[in-house]
Parts: C-alpha cells; sequence; structure tokens
C-alpha cells in the first residue's frame, strides 16, 4: 500500500438484499480485491459478486439460528473502487508444496471503500455497544463501509474530501439514509440508540437475529 490511512469515515446500515443491490444502481464501481493475494490472471472487473454474498449474510443473520463454526465464510470483507486504475498489482513468488508458485498484490493509489460485518452486543454493563466483531458471530448483524478522512503519502498528510472514491462513498452513504433511519432499542423497557441506520423492509426479519433474541433486543 502507498499510504496509510489516518482519521476515518465509518458508516454502519443494515438493508434488505433487494435495497443493498439498488444503492449501487447506475453508478460506476468495482469490487477489487485488495485485502489478500490474488492470481497472476486477475482483473478487477467483478461488480455483481457482493450483492448473492450479503443475500447469503442477510439470509443468516435473520434465520434465528447460532452461527456454525464453518459459516465463518459468510462474513463479507471487501472493497469498492470507483476506478481500477486506482489499484495495481505487482507479481512476487512464494514456494508452495515444494513448488514455486506466482501470485499478485495489491498496491493501492488512492484509498478504497472497506467493506466489513458489524455487531451488536451487550456489554459487561448491559449496555449495547456497537462492535465490529464477535467472534461467535452470533451478534453480527449488518455492514459497516469505511474510508479514510487523511491519508499519510510519502510523509505528508493528504485530505481525502475531493477524491472521487471519497465521492462513491458519499454518494452510497446517501442513498442508504434515504431507504434507511436510525435505529432505535428496547431492551428491558429501556430505549437506546445504536449507531447504525436500518430500513423499515428489513425490520421484521432482522429482529429474528439470534443476537437480538438471546439479549431480548427489540429493534425499531
Amino acid at each position: 500500500m502507498s499510504y496509510t490511512g489516518l482519521k476515518w469515515h465509518k458508516f454502519k446500515f443494515v438493508l434488505h438484499p433487494s435495497e443493498f443491490e439498488s444503492i449501487f444502481y447506475d453508478i460506476e464501481y468495482f469490487i477489487a480485491i485488495t485485502n489478500t493475494r490474488v492470481e497472476v490472471d486477475y482483473k478487477i472487473e467483478d461488480k455483481t459478486s457482493i450483492f448473492e454474498q450479503y443475500e447469503l449474510y442477510y439470509n443468516k443473520i435473520t434465520s434465528g439460528s447460532e452461527w456454525k463454526k464453518e459459516e465463518w465464510k459468510l462474513d463479507i470483507y471487501t472493497q469498492i473502487t470507483d476506478n481500477p486504475k486506482y489499484i495495481k498489482y505487482e507479481v512476487f513468488e512464494i514456494e508452495e508444496d515444494n513448488q514455486l508458485k506466482k501470485f499478485k498484490r495489491s498496491i493501492q493509489i488512492e484509498p478504497v471503500i472497506n467493506i466489513s460485518p458489524f455487531s451488536l452486543m451487550v456489554d459487561h454493563k448491559q449496555q449495547l455497544r456497537v462492535n465490529l466483531f464477535d467472534s461467535k458471530r452470533n451478534s453480527h448483524i449488518g455492514l459497516e463501509f469505511t474510508y479514510p478522512k487523511e491519508i499519510l503519502r510519502n510523509n505528508k498528510t493528504i485530505k481525502t474530501e475531493n477524491l472521487t472514491t471519497y465521492k462513491l462513498y458519499v454518494e452510497l452513504i446517501k442513498r442508504i439514509k434515504k431507504q434507511a433511519h436510525k435505529v432505535k432499542a428496547v431492551r428491558d423497557d429501556v430505549n437506546s440508540s445504536p449507531d447504525f441506520w436500518i430500513s423499515e423492509k428489513c425490520l421484521p426479519e432482522i429482529n429474528n437475529n439470534f443476537g437480538l433474541k438471546e439479549n431480548s433486543i427489540m429493534l425499531k
């Protein structure tokens, strides 16, 4: 990576799969693999795989059942860019199974939008907390978009507000907010406002979430 992310924009949400797909309608974006090695012939061309991934993830978090150990693959960790030219790849060699193999790793010229799961959990004070990770995954409930406010490149701090990928981030958040509202949570007759947005369409299904039921939480 040719930069280091400093301060971050963060936005957490829960949408129905059909709503999630709709926020990407008619905008320029690409799903990019930057967090792991890729095959030598890999190219950034994918625009659709995330919709099937999200539907599988959504079906799991609304199923009402505990996560099984092998279901960790349903978690979504990926990146989005508005321009593949912002991500370069360099070839490297590694020995595996007594063979020398070639792969590529990413070099990000400009930041990507990171996508990851988040959880709604009850802390030791019996208060609701939004966390990025639940080791058992039973409290996983939605997705988070993150994008750096500032980056450090060549020992210089650069604000990202004029970058085109930031504008894509802003547009996606704007579209989510048109379909969702700030969530309200009720537990033991106590109201709270966890820091995420949720759509009316998915409320009946998301309240079947295992972690919510286990902790007697109702979302509104």
